[in-house]
C-alpha cells in the first residue's frame, strides 16, 4: 500500500462529513474529522484516527485544531471543507444577521481552515483542498437565497484560489452534491422537503463520501454528482428560461 494520506474534514460529526471520514478511513488513509458536537465526536472517534473539536466559526478554535493535527502528523493530505449550514426562507423573511451567519460558517470557515493548512502544503508541494459546495453554488432555488449566495460564494472563492495555486502541487476540487437524505432540510427549516419532492431519490451520504473520496484522487476543477443534478445544471447554464417555465408550470419551487 502506499503511504497513508493525512486527511482532515471539517464538520465530520454527522451527514456527509461523517460518512466521507468513513470512506478515507476504509481507503486506509489516517483521517481527522471535526466538528462541534462532543457526543458525536466521540462516536466518530472509533471509526477515525483522530477526532477533534473544531468550530470553523472561531479563529481560535481553528488555529488550535489546525496547528494540532500539523504537530501530530507534521503535514496534511486531504483538506476537505464540508462543514455548512442551511436557511430556509423568502428574501423578505432573512435577517442580514441570518445572511451573515451563513456567510461565517460556509464561506469564512472554509477560509480560515485554509489559511492554516495551506502552508504546510505548499512547503510539500503536494495536497488537494475540496470545498464541499452544492448544485444550490450553480443555480438558484426559491427560499434558498442565504444558502446559494453562500454556496456561490465558496464556488468563486475555490476558483480563484485553484487560479492561485496553478503550478504549485496543490489542488482545488469542489464537489457540488444535489440533495443529500440526510437532516439538513430539516436543521434548514425546510420541514416538508421530502413531501414538497415526493418520488425524488435522493442521494445518499454515503454515495456523496465515495464521490469524495474519488475527487481526491481525480482532482477535477469541479464535479456535479449525479446525473438529474448535472441535467439541470448544464440546462439552466445553456437555456435558463426554460427551467423558470417548468417551475411556472409546475408549480414547483424546487426543480
Amino acid at each position: 500500500m502506499s503511504e497513508q494520506r493525512v486527511v482532515l474534514i471539517t464538520g465530520a460529526s454527522s451527514g456527509i462529513g461523517y460518512q466521507t471520514a468513513l470512506a478515507f478511513s476504509a481507503h486506509g488513509d489516517l483521517v481527522v474529522g471535526t466538528g462541534r458536537d462532543q457526543e458525536r465526536l466521540a462516536a466518530l472517534a472509533e471509526h477515525v484516527d483522530l477526532a477533534l473539536t473544531m468550530d470553523v466559526t472561531d479563529s481560535v478554535s481553528v488555529q488550535a485544531a489546525c496547528a494540532a493535527v500539523l504537530g501530530r502528523y507534521g503535514r496534511v493530505d486531504v483538506l476537505v471543507l464540508n462543514a455548512g449550514q442551511g436557511h430556509f426562507a423568502g428574501t423578505m423573511e432573512t435577517s442580514p444577521e441570518e445572511i451573515a451567519e451563513l456567510m461565517d460558517v460556509n464561506l469564512l470557515g472554509a477560509h480560515r481552515v485554509t489559511q492554516q493548512v495551506l502552508p504546510a502544503m505548499l512547503k510539500a508541494k503536494s495536497g488537494v483542498i475540496l470545498p464541499v459546495s452544492s448544485v444550490a453554488g450553480l443555480r438558484a432555488y426559491p427560499r434558498h437565497g442565504a444558502y446559494c449566495a453562500s454556496k456561490h460564494a465558496l464556488i468563486g472563492w475555490a476558483e480563484a484560489l485553484r487560479c492561485e495555486l496553478l503550478g504549485s502541487g496543490v489542488d482545488v476540487s469542489v464537489i457540488c452534491p444535489p440533495a443529500v437524505d440526510t437532516p439538513f432540510f430539516v436543521n434548514a427549516g425546510y420541514m416538508t422537503f421530502k413531501e414538497d419532492h415526493e418520488g425524488l431519490e435522493l442521494m445518499s451520504a454515503e454515495q456523496v463520501g465515495a464521490y469524495i473520496v474519488e475527487a481526491a484522487r481525480e482532482r477535477p476543477r469541479i464535479r456535479v454528482l449525479g446525473a438529474r443534478a448535472r441535467l439541470l445544471e448544464g440546462l439552466n447554464r445553456v437555456a435558463p428560461g426554460a427551467l423558470e417555465w417548468i417551475r411556472r408550470k409546475s408549480g414547483k419551487i424546487g426543480v
